[in-house]
């Protein structure tokens, strides 16, 4: 969804103007631009050992799901927990691995975001007052730095992986060079020693004779 968005530019109802601007303002970067490269070979890969990535969404988009959400619950429901939602089975365990990673993260922050800010409230009131909540572009901030963190980790780790694969495919193609290299020399040596030297050739003939003589299978006898 958020990959959709960049490169489409259309801006998705579910990130506020003020995010949308400064997400918009990234991607236009050169970094942003050679970290999108790098990004869809993670979308692809293996993730990690993670296993690959599903969702519950169906057919359906998550602003669908999002507008279902809200008519249900009767109140604004943020990104991240649309995409907990999308990522949930029937009997509350995430679809796979790093869907779990992303949503544990996710709240994690969320309560330390809502953390501080209930410090920084107590601070200049006289405790009577409630703490505001995190409006949904914070919410969505929050969840898409989390995505793009387990991105950015999974690029890491392929790029590791690549470079393994690259090292270890560099060392066959050595090892398969210096014993081609030994046999093209073996064979030139033979052929040297066949053309300037007949005790070769005898010995040769001898051993090769040698290797491939039968043994002789001994008739059973027929003595009592």
């Amino acid at each position: 969804m958020v990959s959709t968005a960049r490169r489409t530019r259309e801006q998705p109802p579910w990130i506020g103007e003020t995010l949308w601007g400064t997400m918009c303002d990234y991607w236009d970067t050169e970094e942003a631009q050679k970290r999108s490269k790098t990004y869809s070979k993670a979308r692809l890969s293996d993730r990690n050992g993670l296993g690959p990535h599903v969702h519950y969404s169906g057919p359906k988009s998550f602003q669908e799901i999002q507008d279902e959400l809200e008519e249900k619950m009767g109140r604004l429901v943020p990104l991240g927990e649309v995409f907990i939602q999308t990522h949930t089975k029937s009997d509350g365990t995430y679809v796979d691995q790093k869907a779990e990673k992303i949503a544990l993260a996710y709240e994690q922050n969320v309560r330390e975001k809502l953390s501080e800010l209930e410090a920084a409230a107590s601070v200049v009131s006289d405790g009577s007052s409630r703490p505001r909540d995190l409006t949904l572009d914070e919410y969505a901030a929050i969840f898409l730095e989390e995505a793009q963190r387990q991105i950015e980790e999974q690029a890491a780790y392929n790029e590791k992986r690549d470079a393994e694969i690259a090292a270890r495919e560099a060392e066959t193609a050595r090892v398969t060079a210096e014993q081609k290299d030994k046999l093209e020399h073996l064979s030139l040596v033979e052929k040297y020693l066949r053309q300037t030297d007949p005790q070769f050739l005898d010995f040769i003939a001898t051993h090769s004779s040698t290797s491939t003589e039968r043994i002789p299978i001994t008739p059973p006898s027929n003595d009592p």
